[in-house]
């Protein structure tokens, strides 16, 4: 996810309930500031859009943008164009991009270079307060290993893993059918089930809000769908504990454990915390941009996607307990441990998570 609180930690690493964030919305906020005093520098109450100036009417690019009526929406069912959405993590607190941040733009490289995607969404906004954007570094890395920066879309106000998917939807290519969702292993299983309950959400209001449009001719009054592929990132599985802050609970994220990462991610889904902050008033001061109320209880989808983010995330955790190294490609690596995709079936009772936690914390 692209957002952090204060210490540095960011949606990925950071409690999804717990974590401060600054306001972002400057940029709405200044859009409306700019209509506003063109307005009345024209002296006219309804301004139309072809009023404004050139300059200003290009600076809103109405054509790349998704549409939401169904029969004009850019996704198209069974497609095989393809879009990789890049997550966001929080940067370092030097402004600088982390390795795990390094590791998942690599990834997108290798799907533009396989044919699988045709754009690259950048995902992420300035939440840890650093002065630039998540997207905006990882564009330059995407630059830095070949990508063309024509194959690239920024998407700079996501601050949790929801608001990703949720604006990144706006900017996807006309006829897209498959939407790639590059994270790294440790955050995969939540990522997914997120991604899974937004995408079901946005589904569902949108066939609501368009079933008796005259417009939309269809038998099924189905919104077209998204194939939903899952890419995790193997980090970097180091053996030398001596270099973790794991015991600092104000220390940067970077400094933390692939093992800690893991086990907090096991955490945050079994505590049904990640659900939770979906739906409801906020548990914590956190503001979002973000206003979209999930209640995951109305999803028909989601006990299987609970379930399956269950299993993935259990079998991660389980998995990378020997890496008691910060992912930061520092010190000594030891074998990578696992092999995806996993076994998205419970390898024990849902409610054993606590000792699948308590077990790796004392290995």
């Amino acid at each position: 996810a692209g957002e952090s609180g204060e210490s540095g930690q960011s949606e990925d690493e950071a409690s999804p309930t717990r974590v401060k964030r600054r306001a972002i919305g400057s940029s709405l906020v200044g859009a409306l500031v700019l209509v506003v005093g063109i307005a009345s520098i024209v002296g006219c109450t309804s301004l139309r859009f072809r009023e404004l100036p050139a300059h200003i009417r290009r600076m809103i690019d109405w054509e790349a943008q998704n549409k939401l009526p169904p029969w004009m929406t850019s996704i198209e069912e069974g497609s095989p164009q393809g879009v990789a959405i890049v997550l966001g993590q929080s940067l370092k607190p030097d402004g600088t991009p982390s390795q795990v941040l390094i590791d998942r733009a690599r990834m997108a490289k290798t799907l533009l270079d396989e044919g699988k995607v045709v754009k690259v969404i950048v995902s992420g906004g300035d939440p840890a307060g650093v002065g630039h954007t998540e997207a905006s570094e990882l564009a330059k890395v995407l630059m830095g290993v070949g990508i063309p920066a024509e194959s690239i879309i920024l998407e700079a106000q996501a601050t949790t893993t929801a608001e990703n998917i949720w604006f990144s939807l706006r900017w996807l290519p006309k006829a897209t059918g498959q939407l790639y969702i590059i994270t790294s292993d440790f955050h995969m299983a939540r990522a997914t089930y997120i991604s899974r309950e937004v995408l079901g959400y946005w589904y569902k209001m949108l066939e609501d809000t368009y079933k008796n449009n005259p417009d939309w001719h269809s038998a099924t009054k189905l919104y077209p769908r998204l194939t939903l592929h899952q890419v995790p990132v193997a980090s970097f599985c180091g053996s030398n504990a001596s270099l973790n802050h794991d015991d600092d609970p104000k220390a940067d994220v970077t400094t933390k454990s692939l093992a800690l990462r893991a086990m907090d991610e096991l955490k945050w889904l079994g505590s049904r915390e990640v659900p939770n902050a979906l739906f409801g008033s906020p548990m914590s001061n956190i503001l979002y941009i973000w206003p979209i109320q999930i209640n995951v209880t109305k999803d028909a989808n989601n006990p299987s996607n609970f379930e399956a983010a269950m299993a993935v995330a259990t079998r991660v955790a389980q998995g990378l307990c020997a890496c008691t190294a910060p992912p930061e490609g520092v010190g000594p690596e030891i074998p990578y441990p696992l092999t995806f995709p996993l076994d998205a079936s419970l390898p024990t009772k849902r409610a054993a998570w606590r000792e699948v936690i308590k077990q790796c914390r004392h290995r």
